[in-house]
């Protein structure tokens, strides 16, 4: 759906049975309906062989933030075509806006909150407003025959947030990508859901315009299934009512969307129908719900992990939290040692392996920030980096910028992926880089109550991009890094960027010609450790004091 307002709240819009919401006929088949049926069940990404998150992400040196994610599924190439190709469509009509945007609504507010500090980019405050992108992902269903995926967008233009929904679809037996619309048998299919779904609104009065309902491949662009079979139908916010409502859903009933399905409808019916019941629902993002405690269902701590290092503690106290106990990690005193913390921002990715494997040759170790969202669908690389002694901490749950939100929201993100990172390594993360760099004595309070100290850097790769198929030059990181490499320097490089993947060969090897020893941020603090809610930008520099 192409348009995006401010968000004024979460409005479920469960409808009563006889027109669209809890339908007959699925009870026949014993199947519990949730008490919202327009409520929807998602995958679990790690249970789904040959899936990684793919990243595109831009912003710590420029005037806009942009963060894409969606998924990479093995075996589904025509899949990845279809979300690349959506990914450069929301790009491109973002970049589009923020050209055209008023320079006023994009300036700081004056009496803004006062950012922490004013002399790095790599540490600002919230007033300075940049517009911001951010698509994040679900899985509607995976199964042998059909995956569904779920984008969800959100987007700052310098007036609220604004949220939106698409849905695209992979036919696994037809090897075809489609959007929502696929999911219906034609025009007439398409023109009778628009019909069930004005017919599911007229109870909402003049709160919702149904004339806006139309029967076009653009406004029912992000439909699924529940458990029961009904159709789920999801609207933009503002765009068929007032912004007041938030999230407009309407469930259309099995028995009344049966007779419409497409082919490639039916094998996602069934999928969703099929799907294993175990799982409570997951809220799609503790960031953007309501405040209160994100549910974690399918997220637990290891075993006998014990509570490593977190909330309530010393981050790095001792440098334990440097060395997970990885097969060479070996304790250095930056005091009497070169030492450089190169560090990882945004996986894990599909280059993250790879960079590991790198990593290892050179018997170096490095600090990983990773994206809640990508621990969640890639445990198993980052019990790999425990293991091999790097230290895995926290960059939040979907990349937003943080200073736009409140502290409780704030305080949940973290928390989930606090929450996710520690179930794929088996220790709670002390430490946490907001993305973008980006705090305010919002984001170090949140961070006191989570426990863990923020990070910064000084010393940029510059080796994020924003655009779906650009290539930077290896060799033009490696001339960064190199030469802004000093002793106790903190290095910003991104692990889901295969340029960057390429380039650490040479970045270690220059460097350690150099002299320097690789250590984890943790170490180059030493005995003196990282406070929780203060902000480190280099091993001889604390940005900010908690407020």
């Amino acid at each position: 759906m192409h348009k995006l307002r401010h968000v004024g709240g979460l409005a479920l819009l469960g409808l009563m049975a006889g027109g669209c919401g809890l339908g007959s006929g699925s009870h026949e088949r014993n199947i519990v309906v949730p008490s919202d049926p327009t409520l929807l069940h998602y995958v679990d990404p790690a249970t789904v062989g040959g899936l990684v998150p793919q990243t595109l992400s831009g912003g710590e040196s420029a005037r806009r933030y942009v963060h894409i994610s969606y998924p990479r599924v093995e075996g589904t190439p025509k899949l990845d075509q279809a979300l690349n190709k959506e990914a450069e469509r929301q790009l491109h009509a973002f970049s589009a806006a923020v050209d055209a945007a008023s320079s006023d609504a994009l300036r700081p507010r004056a009496g803004g909150a006062r950012a922490v500090t004013s002399r790095a980019s790599a540490h600002v405050g919230a007033s300075l407003r940049r517009p911001e992108l951010n698509v994040q992902w679900d899985l509607t269903a995976a199964s042998p025959d059909v995956v569904g995926v779920r984008l969800r967008t959100g987007e700052f233009l310098g007036v609220g947030w604004a949220r939106s929904t698409r849905t695209l679809w992979y036919d696994r037996r037809r090897d075809r990508a489609v959007g929502s619309a696929g999911l219906l048998a034609g025009k007439a299919a398409l023109g009778e859901t628009a019909r069930l779904v004005r017919q599911g609104l007229e109870p909402r009065g003049s709160t919702v315009d149904l004339s806006s309902v139309k029967a076009t491949d653009e406004r029912l662009d992000s439909m699924a299934f529940n458990r029961a079979g009904d159709l789920v139908v999801e609207f933009d916010d503002c765009e068929i009512g007032s912004c007041s409502l938030g999230r407009v859903a309407v469930a259309v009933p099995a028995w009344q969307v049966a007779p419409l399905l497409s082919a490639t409808g039916r094998l996602a019916q069934a999928a969703a129908m099929s799907a294993p019941r175990t799982a409570n629902p997951i809220p799609s993002d503790p960031e953007e719900e309501p405040g209160g405690s994100p549910m974690t269902s399918g997220i637990t701590p290891r075993r006998g992990a014990g509570p490593g290092v977190g909330a309530g503690t010393r981050a790095g106290a001792g440098v334990e939290a440097a060395v997970p106990a990885g097969p060479a990690a070996e304790r250095v005193s930056c005091a009497e040692t070169k030492c450089v913390a190169l560090t990882f921002d945004d996986g894990p990715g599909p280059d993250t392996p790879r960079l590991l494997d790198a990593l290892r040759a050179a018997d170096a170790r490095a600090t990983f920030f990773a994206v809640g969202v990508n621990a969640v669908a890639d445990p198993s690389v980052l019990r790999r980096m425990h293991d091999e002694g790097h230290l895995v901490a926290n960059h939040s749950w979907g990349h937003r910028d943080l200073t736009k939100m409140p502290v409780n929201r704030v305080v949940d993100g973290l928390t989930r992926a606090q929450d996710a990172i520690t179930a794929g390594t088996g220790r709670v993360p002390a430490l946490a880089r907001p993305p973008y760099g980006a705090a305010s004595t919002t984001v170090l309070d949140a961070a006191r109550r989570v426990g863990v100290a923020l990070v910064g850097w000084d010393v940029d790769a510059r080796d994020a991009f924003d655009r779906p198929g650009t290539r930077q030059e290896a060799g033009e990181i490696t001339r960064r890094v190199v030469g802004g490499a000093h002793d106790d320097a903190i290095v910003l490089m991104h692990d889901t960027n295969s340029a960057t993947v390429d380039a650490v060969p040479g970045i270690l090897k220059e460097l350690r010609r150099k002299g320097y020893t690789f250590v984890t941020v943790p170490e180059l603090y030493g005995s003196a450790g990282m406070e929780a809610g203060h902000f480190y930008r280099s091993g001889i520099t604390v940005e900010a004091d908690r407020p």
